[in-house]
This record gives structure tokens, C-alpha cells and sequence, in this order.
């Protein structure tokens, strides 16, 4: 999809000279007219090639008229797929196809307001997008539109997004195969988000759009928890510099590589560095070298989701996909777009004479110019993943039993809307008749979503590269939560008739993190049975308190043609977890000695302010250093507030800790976070290398003005309401 030029710096493009007013103005010496077709076909309707289903005559008189009023408003989420709002749009100008006609591919966005949900939103920009669903599509019909809530005010957002996608869902009648795309990809890597929405432009009815989530920093904080990192936009093209091929080390070559970031001048860089990664690595060295660069688990998911929904994108064309560099350095392949899929796509890159669902598992394995695919699937064991990971979304969706329901489910939503809706591109018929049945117009077949459900699986459940027997992973040990400083054992069971030559243990200590492999043993000494039993066990060493371990299990077959089972079956992408707990040390000079959750008037600290604080008595004989100790408020998270470095305590001396959010604060020691005065636990934590211990904790309820809870006797006692005395004996 094109994109806005400016990356993501709060998306507005502004109008020329700054211009507030209604009309937006046309770029020097453009007098009106409507942008340059490919060709330089000038006219105003599609080609005929591009119109079978827009043939009849459309009386757009009868198109539903409505007003905010009519609707009433949702509490669910923006892209909730059982929701159908409407967006009533109101542009500033009664010509407004002729304006975003004119400013198509330009900074330029056409202003208007925005009613939903009986809420306006003032100043949003509006600009057609897309290509063929641009050029193919006549101006009085549907056309695919980029909605910018932040054209004039940068915070302005809906329901927490800024930039709106509705597309025509050009070439598919259904409406839904953007939308189920969206759907099952979800469960297996970071993707867009996806449903229906209805739209009104001055008070007339545009009916259905695919909504689908734009690719931007919102996409990233909803997926990576993070707003940072470098995003590309791959276009669609097919093959050229985007196929990751190591093309030289000039800046030019590396021009397929649409770089959507700002502020990041060196960012391609990366790109070349990574590219001559792939090229150089053998093979034998491979998988170590792009265990840091590449989350090449998720790439495997993301080639063979393009593979099972005959997508067009990196699988076919080399193109046509989107590629983004977290902020620790590593690459993810990601999805651009799914408006092609289940079906038969054309273009650059899809084999010759395909003629339904049967786009080959392997196709392009060998293409010198897909490296990605080419070397990985010379490493067996990347190779067996993949095959894996694309028999796992066959088995767990491409069924009518399995995507049924869910085009049901849409098809109840939109069905009536589509009835009545004047400006679609092809008819209802074509619409319900695209649900179930393939068809044809002679020139290009077209897949229902049914029989290209069943077709498809019976296709890949049966092909000879696919259906190979590998181990059977049965049970692997879960567990909920873990303590500090202690490892955790872990075994898996394993059957079948293909024995598992080599098991692995995956696991990570953070979210987006590389996972780290340990090998299982079934000898009878790693708590895994008896030996050769099919019994692997292995260990997990000790993590941090508050971390959240994923794991999984990896099985691997000997013999010429390597397969793999997975427990969980989706790895990665839905591993088991656990929680670190901190435990309790046996015995510490440490102890929190008073609390104070809303000081009016007790103390100040260095800046002058009645903060909460936190008091902290050494009840021994020596200094202790406080540095890389913790204090925290909430148990999930023991490490929330590390003591600064060469933060010490004389013994049997205090220390106030300044509760106030203001860790950044000159002079004194400031938490970021506040005590709540309705009551909580505060716990002092060890330090990292000390197994993160709870060295000391204190409880207390509801809390008054300048009302101490404070251990009587003095650091002895058990805690209880009184008079606060800072850095003086209770």
C-alpha cells in the first residue's frame, strides 16, 4: 500500500503554504485535472478488463441517507469484528472526489470532520490510496481511503488510533478476505488488526469497507510494546531490490526499501549489512548467525501463512511485504497486506497456470533471488520448522469446519448493507455467490472462499513435501510461577513410530526477546524416567524475580529429510509461560521501619515537597550497600526501582526513599511510583546477584493525612498506625 511520505510523525500532511481553508490548493501547474493513469490512459472509467461486475447502471439517487442521529454508540474496541460502526464523514467541500482525485499520491490531505459514536472529531485529513483499487475503480464508486484523525491536531486520535485504513476490497466481492486474513494471522505473528466499518460522506451512505490497521507506531506499541525501531514498506513491484538480496553497499541500490521512519538517516544501513549477512553466512553457520538478527521463527510463520493463503508477498513475488528492526537489532517479517488471498493472485512472481489452490509448499526454495527462503531451507532444521508451522495453520483453519463460522459471522454482519449499498464494485450476487462457489468470466477464475478452504487443505495435508512422519511430542511439564534463585526442571514426553533423534528446550526470559536453546537428555539422570524411555528432560537455570519465562519444546527426527513436533504446536507464537517469584530471605538487617502514603505536612524533601516516602533502618553493625537493590510496590514486578549505585546506610542509621514518580529528581532518592494511601504491600528486594530475595516487607491498610504505619519497637516491632518520626527512632 502506498504510504505517506512523511513516515510517522503524527501522519499530517499539511497543505500548501499552511492553508487552513477549504479547498486545498493544486501543486504548481496542475490545473485540475485528474492524475496520469498507467499508460496515459487519461479516461475517467476503468478499462473494460477491470468493470465485468460494474456493467449495470447505477442509480445513486437511491443511495441511504443517514444522519449521526440514527446511530447509536459502541463501547467496544475499534477493530472488535463484531462490530459494525459507521463513520460519518463531513468534507469541507462539496467537490471533495475532484480534490482527492487531484492530490492522489501527493503531502496533500482534503479536510473534513468526523462524527462516531456521537463524538466529533475536528480537522481530519482524507486521502485516496491504493493502486489498482484506485486506478481500476470508477470516481463515483468506492475507492480505498486513508482517514488521518491527527491531519491538525497532532493527539488526536480514535479509540487510540490516528490513521484509519478503509479499502474498497477491490477484486474480492465477499469484503471479508482482508478481514479473515487478519484473523488467523494474529494467532501466529504480529499483524494488522482487521474488520468492517460503514461510511457516510455528507450524509449519504459509501457502504462496507475492510478496515484494516495501518502499519505505523501505533501497530508497533500494540505488538512489540514499543513505539521505537525502523519500519520499511517493501512494494509490490515484484523481485528488484527489495527481495533481500545482497545487491552492493550503495545507498542506491537499496531504493525498494521504502523506509517509513524519520530520524533515522542510517537506518538502510542495517538493511545492507543484514543482506550481506545472508549472502556470505554458509550455511553450517547460518542459524547461529541469524539467531540475533532475525526472529526467524516468526518468519517462518509469516512465509507459510503467504504459502497456505496463497498471498501475494515475500513467498512469490519477493515483494509486497513489510520489514521492521526492533529496537534491540533484530529484523521481523511482517504482512502487508491480504486482499489477494485465498485466491488466484496475478502479477509479478505467482507461477504460470495456477489454476486453483495449489500453490506449491516449496515454491521458490530454490530461487537464488528469495535468499531468505533459499538459504534458511538449507538448514534441515529451519526447513522442517517451516514445514511444521504450514501444516499447523492448515490443520488449525483452512477447513470450512474451521473458516465456516467466521464467514458466517461476517457475512450476517455486512450481508444487509451489501444489499443496499450502491457504490460497491460488483454486485450482491457476485457476493453471496464468492462465499461459496468458485466462477469464472473466462479470463480469470475466481475462488469462493469454501471450496478454496477445502481445496487448499486436501492440497497440502497430502502433499508428498508435507505429509512426511515426524515425532509426537505428547506433554511437556507447566507450571505457573516459579521462585527466585531457583532453577525449574522441565520434561517432555515424546511417541511414535519416527523417533526423536534430538529435543531441544526453548526458552526466554522477556517478552520479543531470542529464545535459548538447551539440549534434553533421555538418560535417566536429567529427572526424565528411565533411560531411552522417550523421556527428555532438561533445565531452565534461574531467572530474575518478575520475569515471565516462554517456553517450548522442539523435536527433531534423524534421516535424510529432517521433520520436526513442537509443544505447544504454535512455539513462539503461543509458548507456555511461568512467573519468577521473589522468595522471602531467611534473615536480613534491612527492614522498612515507617511509612507515610499522604505527607501534608511531615516532611520535605530536597525539592521542597511533601512527598510519600518510604523509611529504611540497617539494624546491624556495618555499613550495606544499597546499590542494585530494589523497592517495589506491585509483587508482578519485584525489580520496579533500583537503588542508584554507591547508595549506602551506615549501620543502625536511617534512609527516606521519596515515593513521588520523580526518579529523575537532583538531590535525594526518588521511587517512579507513588504509595497509594488506600493501602498496599512494599517490599525491599535484593539485588540481581543476590537471587532477588524479599528482604523485608510491610503491609498496611488505609492511611490518613500525615498518619505513619511504623514498626514499634523500633525496627523490631510488628508495623501499626502512629505518629510519623522521619529519620528519628519509632
Amino acid at each position: 500500500r502506498p504510504q505517506r511520505p512523511d513516515g510517522d510523525r503524527g501522519g499530517r500532511p499539511q497543505r500548501p503554504d499552511g492553508d487552513r481553508g477549504g479547498r486545498p490548493q493544486r501543486p504548481d501547474g496542475d490545473r485540475g485535472g485528474r492524475p496520469q493513469r498507467p499508460n496515459g490512459d487519461r479516461g475517467g472509467r476503468p478499462s473494460p478488463s477491470n468493470r465485468e461486475e460494474q456493467k449495470p447502471e447505477r442509480d445513486f439517487s437511491k443511495a441511504e441517507r443517514l444522519s449521526p442521529s440514527n446511530q447509536k454508540a459502541s463501547k467496544k474496541e475499534l477493530y472488535d469484528e463484531g462490530t459494525l460502526r459507521t463513520l460519518f464523514i463531513v468534507t469541507k467541500d462539496e467537490e471533495w472526489k475532484d480534490e482527492m482525485e487531484a492530490f492522489y499520491r501527493t503531502d496533500v490531505a482534503v479536510p473534513a470532520d468526523l462524527v462516531v459514536d456521537g463524538k466529533l472529531y475536528k480537522d481530519i485529513g482524507l486521502k485516496y490510496r491504493g493502486n489498482s483499487s484506485y486506478f481500476s475503480v470508477s470516481p463515483d464508486l468506492k475507492r480505498s481511503i486513508n482517514l488521518y484523525l491527527d491531519h491538525k491536531n497532532e493527539k488526536q486520535k480514535l479509540l487510540g488510533y490516528k490513521t484509519l485504513n478503509l479499502l474498497n476490497a477491490n477484486s474480492d466481492p465477499t469484503f471479508m478476505r482482508e478481514v479473515i486474513y487478519s484473523h488467523v494471522a494474529r494467532n501466529y505473528i504480529p499483524a494488522f488488526k482487521g474488520n468492517f466499518i460503514k461510511v457516510v460522506i455528507n450524509g449519504e451512505s459509501w457502504g462496507i469497507y475492510s478496515h484494516i490497521q495501518q502499519y505505523n507506531k501505533d501497530f508497533l506499541e500494540d505488538n512489540f510494546k514499543t513505539r521505537g525501531g525502523v519500519r520499511w514498506k517493501i512494494g509490490a513491484g515484484g523481485g528488484g531490490s527489495g527481495t533481500l538480496k545482497y545487491p552492493g553497499d550503495k545507498k542506491e541500490n537499496f531504493g525498494g526499501f521504502q523506509q517509513r521512519t524519520e530520524n533515522a538517516e542510517d537506518a538502510w544501513k542495517e538493511i545492507r549489512q543484514f543482506t550481506k549477512l545472508l549472502d556470505e553466512t554458509p550455511i553450517d553457520q547460518l542459524d547461529k548467525k541469524l539467531h540475533d538478527r532475525l526472529d526467524v521463527d516468526g518468519a517462518l510463520w509469516s512465509l507459510a501463512l503467504e504459502c497456505v493463503f496463497q498471498d501475494e508477498g515475500y513467498f512469490t513475488r519477493g515483494s509486497d511485504y513489510n520489514l521492521y528492526l526492533d529496537p534491540d537489532g533484530r529484523f521481523h517479517l511482517l504482512q502487508h497486506d491480504g486482499n489477494e488471498v485465498m485466491s488466484i493472485p496475478g502479477g509479478p512472481g505467482m507461477p504460470s497456470g495456477l489454476k486453483g489452490p495449489k500453490l506449491e509448499p516449496f515454491y521458490n526454495a530454490d530461487n537464488e533471488d528469495r535468499p531468505l527462503m533459499f538459504k534458511m531451507f538449507q538448514v534441515p532444521h529451519l526447513k522442517a520448522r517451516y514445514r511444521h508451522h504450514l501444516k499447523t495453520i492448515t490443520e488449525e483453519w483452512i477447513s470450512w469446519d474451521k473458516i465456516g463460522p467466521i464467514v458466517t459471522q461476517y457475512a450476517d454482519l455486512i450481508r444487509e448493507e451489501i444489499k443496499k449499498d450502491v457504490r460497491k464494485h460488483s454486485s450482491y450476487e457476485a457476493f453471496e455467490k464468492g462465499l461459496l462457489e468458485t466462477s469464472s468470466d473466462g479470463r480469470r477464475t475466481k475462488l469462493g472462499l469454501k471450496p478454496f478452504s477445502n481445496d487448499r487443505r486436501d492440497f497440502l495435508l497430502n502433499h508428498p513435501d508435507v505429509n512426511l512422519p515426524s515425532p509426537k511430542i505428547t506433554s511437556l511439564t507447566e507450571i505457573d510461577q516459579a521462585k527466585s534463585a531457583e532453577s525449574v526442571q522441565i520434561v517432555a514426553k515424546t511417541i511414535g513410530d519416527t523417533k526423536a533423534k534430538t529435543v531441544i528446550l526453548w526458552h526466554a526470559d522477556g517478552f520479543n526477546e531470542p529464545y535459548n536453546a538447551v539440549l534434553m537428555h533421555d538418560d535417566g539422570k536429567h529427572s526424565d524416567g528411565n533411560a531411552g524411555d522417550g523421556e527428555f528432560g532438561a533445565t531452565i537455570p534461574a531467572q530474575l524475580a518478575g520475569k515471565k519465562v516462554r517456553y517450548y519444546v522442539e523435536a527433531r527426527s534423524g534421516g535424510k529429510e529432517m521433520t520436526s513436533d513442537f509443544y505447544p504446536a504454535r512455539a513462539e507464537a503461543a509458548p507456555l509461560t511461568f512467573r519468577v517469584k521473589a522468595s522471602k530471605a531467611k534473615d536480613s538487617a534491612l527492614r522498612i521501619n515507617e511509612v507515610v502514603a499522604e505527607n501534608k505536612s511531615v516532611a520535605k524533601d530536597q525539592q521542597g515537597d511533601f512527598d510519600d516516602y518510604i523509611e529504611i533502618v540497617n539494624t546491624s553493625g556495618d555499613k550495606i550497600d544499597l546499590s542494585g537493590k530494589f523497592l517495589t510496590d506491585d509483587n508482578k514486578n519485584p525489580r520496579k526501582w533500583k537503588f542508584p549505585k554507591g547508595t549506602h546506610i551506615e549501620a543502625g542509621e536511617r534512609l527516606l526513599i521519596w515515593a513521588d514518580e520523580n526518579g529523575n529528581a537532583e538531590g535525594g532518592l526518588h521511587t517512579n511510583f507513588k504509595l497509594d494511601k488506600a493501602g498496599e504491600t512494599i517490599q525491599l528486594i535484593d539485588s540481581d546477584s543476590g537471587g532477588n530475595l524479599i528482604l523485608d516487607e510491610i503491609k498496611f491498610a488505609k492511611l490518613g493525612p500525615d498518619q505513619a504505619f511504623r514498626r514499634i519497637p523500633d525496627a523490631k516491632g510488628n508495623p501499626s498506625l502512629g505518629d510519623p518520626s522521619p529519620g528519628k527512632k519509632n
